[in-house]
């Protein structure tokens, strides 16, 4: 490829975009000026790819090696030679941490990536297969298991900060209970052979303990020896038989437990000792989907196993295997329903809305919903009510059950208001989505027919791509209102989000920005016509991701009871969580405790700066001297350039933008990198 000097990227250049007011007269923009070029790094080896961490630092990749790159002095920290050339999907983040891994054949690395220190590195136990890694930030270690060559597995864990390995247990897969003959022998046998292959499930039960589930059942190993605490059989209808779709929950608001879901039940266990807390697990019909820990009960959702795997009386309707759905009391498990809840089908979410929670039905790519009040565990409306798409977003008005859809390739999205009185929508003609799908999935891109939406006040603002309309519904009387004309936006697009912000709610699509008045009348609208290179606009879209890793680098270092929480919160209480996950980095707490002082740091300040919404967008657009391709930020109130780089006449030129540090890298020549300031 050739190169592209870094002062050629600094020389003034003059673009003329088109800017359309309210009254849609084109107007020239300003010439947005020259990115600062804040530091030059050269390299050894030809720079591959380049990728910003969820953590703060710059992984370049060479053929001579993976490198990591403080962004603010444009120093390299540290290199791994062993690491050069490798694909850009070998490298990711370790789901549930700031750390990442590495992979290639016969090699896994966990690395952390501001320090570079290795946390594993699977030579060190001759693992031929990892089946399991879980970073545990309470107590700041990572959990490894696999298979080696010959012998037993093992499980292992790390020190997050050194690397260090505190234990190695090789006798987790050993029976713990009597051995059995005949039938129950072999079960046993099968069981042992196979359960070293099988993902752990695992969950850090405070700073001491871990308890994790094998085919074997639970147990409960001591977090600085690896030593086995105590061991549990799961209660499965038939003794014996092994539990299958497992799942551990920690116990939000009752410390001394935690919760195991098997099969169609779901049991408390003591930690102190792993006693059974409760005289038998309740039921419900189906396999256990997930559980909701509200104040009233746990909600226990119900999903439709294989029909040759359910259990108990199988009600089949329309080819979908009917569920049941109950709430467990904390003290002492026994439901509060005589019988289950009969359900559709899969029951997929509920919403928590004070003392009720809403749920979402999954009934063959068919969605339902109700209203449970859990302290009866009755629910609201005598009929499901049918809706269009699969639901996205739910509260409860002075007008009834509020909701928003997601489109799939069959079905519409929609918007609407369910008459909890009547169990009917208020809307005959609904807001709905566009649905262009022909016949084949791969021509449909769901993305485009989302509703977008946001709240402000009683009012909550919908853009409808079907007509290019913007809405305004009152939440509280249960209305709605189209706001102006038909918007158009240029290019063929579709908005890809929305915001409500100071200067009015702006639409966003790849090449267009639109800022409408809350009436919907159009204040300014900005186009730049994208090149037509595929490699230019996949190295764009990833910057998206850099911000939503941040977002889940900083969840899960708050916990597994953050993960379990965002999980059945509604708007406002993940609002509200998120404001407690800024309190706790804010404070620096136990968090982030686990890993290097750099890497806390770091992602602690990454993680504040993140919290407000970026003011820009980066859009790709030709030179217009039709000389190469220049990347603008735009900003979101006024449509205006606010600064530009240009990338040169490179068809797959090598770059990555951090919009929380507001930095831009690009690749000048082979072995160059500098850095911008946006």
């Amino acid at each position: 490829m050739a190169a592209v000097s870094a002062r050629r990227t600094l020389l003034p250049l003059t673009l003329v975009v088109t800017v359309c007011t309210a009254a849609h007269a084109q107007a020239a923009a300003p010439a947005p000026s020259g990115a600062t070029a804040a530091w030059t790094l050269r390299l050894r080896g030809d720079v591959r790819w380049q990728q910003v961490t969820p953590a703060g630092a710059l992984l370049v990749s060479t053929d001579a090696s993976l490198a990591g790159v403080d962004i603010d002095r444009g120093q390299v920290t540290w290199e791994r030679p062993e690491l050069g050339g490798l694909p850009a999907d070998s490298v990711r983040m370790v789901e549930g941490s700031l750390l990442m891994e590495a992979a290639r054949p016969g090699l896994l690395l966990i690395f952390d990536p501001v320090t570079g220190a290795v946390v594993f590195d699977s030579r060190r136990l001759s693992l031929t297969q990892v089946v399991t890694r879980r970073v545990l930030p309470q107590s700041g270690t990572l959990l490894v298991h696999g298979r080696r060559a010959s012998g037993p597995p093992v499980v292992a864990l790390y020190d997050l900060v050194t690397g260090d390995q505190r234990w190695a247990n090789e006798g987790l897969f050993e029976q713990s209970g009597p051995a059995k003959r005949g039938l129950g022998g072999l079960m046993q046998g099968l069981a042992r052979a196979v359960s070293g292959g099988i993902e752990l499930g695992v969950l850090q039960a405070g700073p001491d303990m871990i308890v994790v589930h094998t085919l074997l059942g639970l147990r409960a190993l001591d977090a600085r020896t690896g030593a086995v605490r105590w061991s549990a059989a799961l209660p499965t209808a038939r003794a014996g038989n092994p539990a299958r779709h497992v799942r551990l929950y920690p116990s939000l608001d009752k410390p001394d437990r935690i919760y195991v879901s098997f099969d169609d039940r779901l049991m408390a266990y003591r930690l102190a000792d792993g006693q059974a807390l409760w005289a038998k697990p309740p039921t419900i019909e189906g396999w256990v989907h997930n559980i909701v820990q509200h104040p009233s009960g746990i909600i226990i959702l119900p999903e439709s196993p294989p029909p040759d795997q359910a259990t108990g009386n199988v009600r089949i309707v329309n080819g979908v295997v009917q569920t049941g759905l109950n709430v467990a009391r904390y003290e002492d498990g026994t439901t509060i329903a005589a019988k289950p809840l009969r359900m559709r089908g899969t029951v997929t979410d509920a919403m928590i809305a004070g003392g009720s929670a809403v749920l979402a039905v999954d009934a063959e790519s068919r969605t339902f919903v109700n209203v449970l009040d859990v302290a009866t565990a009755t629910l609201r409306l005598n009929k499901d009510v049918k809706i269009k798409g699969r639901l996205a977003y739910a509260e409860l008005t002075p007008a009834g059950l509020l909701y928003i859809s997601r489109p799939d390739p069959a079905t519409n999205a929609e918007v609407n208001v369910i008459d909890l009185a009547k169990g009917e929508p208020r809307f005959k003609d609904a807001i709905e989505s566009g649905k262009p799908w022909g016949g084949n999935d791969t021509d449909y891109d769901a993305a485009r027919y989302y509703l977008h939406h946001a709240v402000e006040g009683r009012m909550l603002y919908v853009f409808a791509n079907r007509d290019h309309r913007l809405y305004a519904v009152d939440r509280d009387a249960g209305t709605f209102h189209a706001l102006g004309g038909e918007i158009k936006l240029q290019g063929g697009e579709d908005p890809t989000d929305m915001e409500i912000r100071p200067a009015g709610i702006v639409l966003i699509a790849p090449q267009n920005l639109v800022v409408l008045a809350r009436d919907g009348q159009v204040k300014q609208q900005a186009y730049y016509p994208a090149p037509q290179l595929p490699g230019l606009l996949r190295a764009l879209h990833r910057i998206n991701a850099v911000r939503a890793g941040l977002y889940g680098a900083a969840a899960s270092a708050y916990g597994d009871a953050f993960a379990q929480a965002s999980r059945t919160a509604t708007d406002s209480t993940a609002r509200r969580i998120t404001g407690q996950l800024a309190t706790a980095y804010t404070q620096g707490g136990a968090q982030l405790a686990g890993y290097a002082h750099q890497s806390a740091a770091l992602a602690t300040k990454r993680f504040k700066a993140s919290l407000t919404v970026a003011g820009s967008v980066f859009m790709l657009t030709r030179a217009p001297d039709g000389n190469g391709n220049v990347l603008l930020q735009i900003d979101k109130d006024s449509g205006q350039p606010r600064s530009r780089v240009d990338l040169g006449k490179e068809r797959e030129p090598v770059y990555a933008v951090d919009d929380v540090a507001g930095m831009l890298f690009l690749r000048t020549a082979s072995a160059t990198l500098v850095g911008y300031r946006l």
